[in-house]
């Protein structure tokens, strides 16, 4: 195989892709956790080292069948272009999510398996590749052609002259299976291995190059031996092949990037963790091979279980390549382990400020005026389960204010403010970047007053509890940086110059640090 690839230009043609993510299934489905992450992480793979142009992908997430259909034909209309002018066209079409009865479930929507096929069968590109994660999903290939063999036959014996040219279906479980998604690993059983084996973990050749049989063929093999003792079962990928041609086609290629390098003497599965101690690629490598992993650049984490023990590193990737071998890891008890779930406890530290305004007029004009606060807080993600986050804040503030009383001359007073808490929320990834949170907070409040201009009266202090509501949105950007916006809805129960009972809001902005 490798000598018929090489009279190829191994990314020369011109090259679309249509991402889809759909977390939502519409009426009798819960979502998935994964199915939008699993979709962005395909199309950063193919638009880096893919060869598809950032204009020529799509990327679909929570969208209609309306808006997949209308997706589909404006990438249709730009590989008519694309041939018009003597290119070679790939399309490639990847969809992560729910599938019942043969329809594809984008939230309320629906989009026939049947309608999809033919799509892509029409499609004006020269070589069509469909990419299906979801339950049930072989229905997508129909019967007559499916094959659960676990490699392509690519022995074709045709002319040397002629470039790959059809139809290519893979669906990551048969027609009667369920797709399975992993806490562990943050994603599908099926993405997470079909990623790994693209970045390189696939390329068996060790060409530098990832084909299409050797991204399915490892995908293959991994997704069903991680599925084997699942509650649900086995899972095993399929496909339609029906490419004409000389050779197979090259998916990515990792030659011009920088990488992690694991050395011919090392052997073991390797687990590959990003910033956010999230897995995003697995090495599964026997001793004597060599393995490359293209990364895009940052901060990662290499583990290796070893026994009751494990490896381990971190390593930055840039344009050079870095090795990974065992002797440059540390060994450490598993209890140390960086990924403990989805990602493992992952803890922060942020600071903010912001203010405080009380909803009730009488309070605001004088017992408790709008107030400045400033605050340090801890955060600990994924340590109580999936997208799940507690945190500890302690914040001061306070301010000046004119307290008016009825039938007393206005009084000028002085007041300190101190609160703390701890906090429940859930984290809902709306993108790569950028994330909202809601949940649930206890704390209390402790306020200090005092007259400057009036020494006959007395300072006044209260102290209460007070449960309350809270939503963030975070948006990273940096490698442990992020920006915060909050805000927060209280209650409190006031009786010192009479029983009230209080709501109040906070809103605060911030900067948050990942360690």
């Amino acid at each position: 195989m490798a000598a018929l690839l090489a009279a190829f230009p191994a990314l020369a043609d011109r090259r679309f892709a249509l991402v889809i993510g759909d977390s939502r299934g519409g009426p009798g489905t819960r979502p998935l956790h994964y199915a939008e992450r699993d979709a962005r992480r395909i199309h950063s793979i193919l638009t880096r080292i893919g060869g598809v142009h950032e204009q020529d992908a799509r990327l679909l997430t929570g969208a209609s069948a309306g808006e997949v259909r209308a997706a589909l034909g404006s990438l249709n209309a730009g590989i008519a272009a694309a041939k018009a002018a003597g290119e070679q066209t790939v399309l490639i079409v990847y969809y992560s999510g729910h599938a019942k009865d043969g329809e594809l479930r984008l939230g309320d929507s629906i989009l026939p398996m049947s309608e999809l096929h033919n799509i892509l069968a029409d499609a004006p590109a020269d070589v069509r590749i469909g990419l299906i994660d979801s339950c049930q999903s072989g229905a997508f290939l129909r019967a007559k052609g499916v094959r659960t063999a676990p490699a392509f036959d690519v022995q074709k014996a045709l002319a040397a002259s002629t470039r790959p040219r059809g139809l290519v279906l893979i669906a990551s479980s048969s027609a009667d299976e369920e797709s399975q998604e992993s806490d562990e690993i943050g994603a599908s059983f099926f993405t997470h291995y079909l990623a790994s084996g693209l970045l390189g973990d696939a390329d068996a050749s060790g060409d530098g190059k990832v084909t299409l049989a050797e991204a399915y063929a490892y995908a293959y093999a991994r997704t069903v031996g991680e599925t084997a003792e699942t509650r649900a079962g086995a899972q095993h990928p399929v496909y339609l092949y029906d490419l004409g041609g000389a050779g197979d086609v090259v998916l990515t290629d990792l030659s011009p990037r920088g990488v992690l390098f694991f050395p011919p003497g090392d052997e073991g599965v390797y687990v590959v963790l990003d910033n956010s101690r999230r897995a995003i690629a697995e090495v599964a490598k026997p001793k004597g091979n060599e393995r490359r992993l293209a990364l895009a650049r940052g901060d990662y984490v290499v583990k290796k279980r070893d026994g009751d023990s494990f490896l381990v590193g971190s390593f930055t990737v840039e344009e050079l390549p870095v090795e990974v071998a065992d002797s440059r890891l540390s060994r450490r008890p598993l209890s140390d382990d960086p990924q403990k779930g989805v990602s493992g406890p992952r803890w922060s530290l942020r600071s903010t400020g912001g203010g405080q305004f009380f909803f009730d007029s009488a309070a605001r004009n004088g017992l408790f005026p709008p107030a400045a606060l400033a605050g340090l807080e801890t955060a600990t993600r994924d340590d109580l389960g999936h997208s799940l986050a507690w945190g500890l804040d302690l914040s001061f503030g306070g301010g000046a204010a004119t307290l008016n009383l009825p039938g007393v001359a206005p009084i000028d007073e002085r007041f300190f403010e101190m609160s703390g808490g701890a906090s429940l929320w859930r984290d809902f990834d709306l993108s790569d970047t950028w994330t909202a949170s809601l949940g649930a907070r206890v704390a209390f409040i402790y306020l200090v007053r005092s007259f400057p201009n009036h020494v006959e009266l007395q300072n006044q202090s209260f102290f209460t509890f007070t449960p309350g509501l809270q939503a963030m949105l975070t948006w990273q950007f940096s490698n442990r940086f992020s920006a915060l916006l909050r805000a927060r809805l209280n209650y409190l129960f006031y009786n010192v110059d009479g029983s009230q009972n209080l709501g109040y809001a906070e809103l605060a902005a911030g900067v948050e640090y990942a360690f």
